[in-house]
This record gives structure tokens, sequence and C-alpha cells, in this order.
């Protein structure tokens, strides 16, 4: 189930060498990508679970399910007619998540983005940590977290923020937006973190204008670097906080995938229930918040310690998680098979699980700590064929599709 993708790279938003960042090379010479629609699914599924809730994963199976009846047979990415008039509300939702999906997949492997996790995460771990004053998050503008940050192999540092419309070039380039001042759009709401500058890689506003059935205009993926303002700063002195917030981020939501809930909540949050816990200097308050740090390991390693789940073998490694067997509401015909239901499995190296199960809890950052799952991920890997789609991180996680 491959389709085609426009990508436009506005190269004249990168500064002039010698300033950073440089232009990519992996960003050269790009025009029209195939994708596999399946693989952004299994993106979208993973980008949008939580790292830190409270015993709810947000859209579990949603994408699976609900968006492999948007797509036509057409060779280039296109919604129904049935999907792209959906009521306001609902068409808002499916922007945002292939407006994620799209450029996050192709950003991964372009950029060989090892580890993801939401901005507003990263800035409630990390703050926590650093004792940073982190400007108040609003939910719109120039205050507005991005909605990633991501580290590459090389141990270089991404700022992501991405949207998605149905509504054509012209909204795609308002959601965009512009320097100003003020700033505004995208661009106004990646303006939040700044790395050390040996450290400090893109910082991308992706733009997803997505095509419709029987409409005049291709599904165009637009991608811009604009110039960061008055953001928080990231001090070379304080990265390995950041890597601890980035590696929990993105550990967390592989464990909540994979069925290990309680695991997620005390890796993502180890100081207390929220991300931004920190130790109490009120007496009383302090024991309260020691209380309910034990009662979460507690918990977590119970889950840990039960033999339920599936276990299978992927790319150089061995799995264990959870199945689920979806039955659609109806036949698909998807290029050309008629299908009728989805097996999906995610699972977490059994090395890892093995490693959590004797030390669930680890409150000092993970770089510092004796523990060697804190590296797990890696590049992310991509398998596809026939109604198969299987998507890998490092040794750490893997997640398969199977249509039937």
């Amino acid at each position: 189930m491959d389709r085609t993708i426009r990508i436009q790279i506005d190269r004249s938003s990168w500064p002039k060498a010698p300033q950073l960042p440089r232009f990519p090379r992996s960003f050269m010479g790009v025009g029209v990508e195939t994708m596999n629609v399946p693989a952004i699914l299994l993106k979208i599924g993973f980008l949008t679970t939580p790292s830190s809730a409270s015993g709810v994963s947000l859209s579990e199976f949603w994408a699976y399910v609900r968006y492999l009846a948007a797509i036509t047979g057409d060779s280039d990415l296109r919604l129904t007619t049935a999907f792209a008039n959906l009521d306001a509300h609902q068409k808002t939702i499916l922007s945002d998540d292939f407006g994620m999906g799209v450029p996050m997949t192709w950003l991964t492997h372009a950029l060989d983005l090892q580890q993801i996790c939401d901005g507003r995460y990263f800035l409630d771990r990390f703050a926590a940590q650093a004792s940073a004053t982190v400007r108040k998050k609003a939910r719109r503008g120039p205050n507005k977290v991005p909605d990633f940050v991501a580290r590459d192999g090389r141990r270089i540092w991404h700022v992501i923020e991405c949207k998605g419309t149905q509504s054509g070039s012209g909204y795609q380039a308002d959601q965009i937006g512009n320097a100003g001042p003020p700033p505004t759009g995208g661009i106004a709401q990646k303006h939040s973190i700044v790395f050390p500058r040996n450290y400090s890689g893109q910082r991308l506003v992706c733009a997803l204008s997505i095509g419709l059935e029987g409409v005049a205009g291709n599904s165009t993926l637009k991608i811009v670097d604009p110039e960061p303002e008055d953001p928080v700063v990231v001090e070379a002195a304080d990265l390995y906080l950041a890597e601890d917030a980035v590696q929990r981020g993105s550990i967390a939501k592989a464990l909540r995938l994979a069925g290990f809930e309680a695991t997620a909540d005390v890796t993502a949050a180890p100081m207390g229930r929220f991300a931004s816990s920190r130790r109490d200097p009120r007496r009383r308050y302090e024991e309260e918040r020691l209380r309910m740090v034990e009662e979460r390991l507690a918990i977590a390693q119970e889950e840990l310690s039960r033999e339920g789940g599936i276990r299978w073998r992927g790319r150089d490694a061995s799995f264990r998680g959870r199945e689920a067997h979806i039955v659609l509401p109806r036949p698909l015909n998807i290029d050309g098979s008629e299908i009728q239901k989805v097996i999906l499995r995610q699972g977490i190296n059994e090395e890892v699980l093995s490693e959590l199960r004797a030390r669930p809890g680890v409150d000092s950052p993970l770089p510092t700590a004796d523990v060697s799952w804190d590296d797990a991920g890696g590049s992310t890997t991509i398998d596809t064929s026939d109604g198969f789609a299987a998507l890998q991180i490092g040794e750490l996680f893997r997640s398969e599709m199977q249509l039937g």
C-alpha cells in the first residue's frame, strides 16, 4: 500500500554558510517520495501515544482502524470523499495525525532520528532536573512548545513542529507562518528550545497539504527552517539531562504501546505522578511523594513479572508484548485485496524487560545511571510487503501490522 507524496523544501530558509544549521545532504534532490501507508499509521500510533499518562493510551488502535479506509486507491496519497467531508472537528484530528505521521516518517529516515519525544514532556522533565525556568506553555503562538524534540545517530538535536491541512496550499502557507514580528504559525510555535552549537541540528516546521479524491492537486509536504527567537537554552553542562528526557520519553512510549503501562509511568515520571515531579523540601509532602513512588514501583514490578503476552523474533532481537486482532466495521478493498481485519503486534526487547524487572525504577538521569537499556533505541527500520508493515526502533521496540 505505497503512495507518492511531493516534498518541497525551502532551501532559502536555511542560513548561509558558515552559519548553522547546514542544509542536510539527505534533503538534496528531493522531489517525489514513495511512502508506505501502514508504516505511516504505525508511526502515527507511536507518536500519539503519551509518554506519561494515568492508565490510558489516547490512541492505542485509533490510527490502524480509522485511517485505513481514508486513503483512495490512487498512486498518490489522497483522502476519500467520505473522509474529506467529515465534520470540522474530525477533519482537524485527521489532518493533525497525518500532518504529524507523514513528515516524521520521512524525517526519521532522512535525519536518522533515533529518539523522539513530545516537546511538552521534554521541557517538563528537563526543567524539573535542571531547575530551569520554562516559559508558560500556551496552546498556540510563540509560547507553545514544539511538537517534538529528537536526537539522531550522531547525537545531534532537532526541534520539529508539524502541521496538516486539507484546505490547499494557501492554508498550508498560513500554517507555516512567518518570522514577523510577531512570528506566526508553526514558525512561532517552535521558538522554544536551543541546544549548544556543536550539538544543534535542524529546527524544522513541516506542513502537509493532503490531496483529496477527485480534486486537482497532490499531497505536498513543505519543510522550512526558520530562525528561533527567545528560546529556552539548553547549556552544554546540562546536555545529559536533555538526553535523560528524550530517552525516557521515547522508551516510555514504546513500553506503553507494548502493554506495559505501569512501567511506562515510572520510566517517564520516576519522581512522582508527573514528569515535572521533584523532591519537596517540606517533610510531609516529601513523605507523600515517596509513598507514591513506592506504590508505583510495586505495580510496575508486578506488571513486569507476569508471564502473559506474546513472544516473537524480530530484527536481531526477541520481543515480548501484545497482539490485537481488530475486525474492521466493513471489508475494505485495498489495492485489489479485500481486507476484513488488522492484526497488530507490538513488543519490547526481552533483555530490556528482564533488566527493568530487576530494577524498574531509576530516578537519577539515565546517562549517569548504571543501566544498559537507556540507549537501547537506534535507527528506525521499516519492512514492508503485500499487506504487511513493521517498524522497529533499534533493538528496543517493534511494531507490526498485518492486513487480512
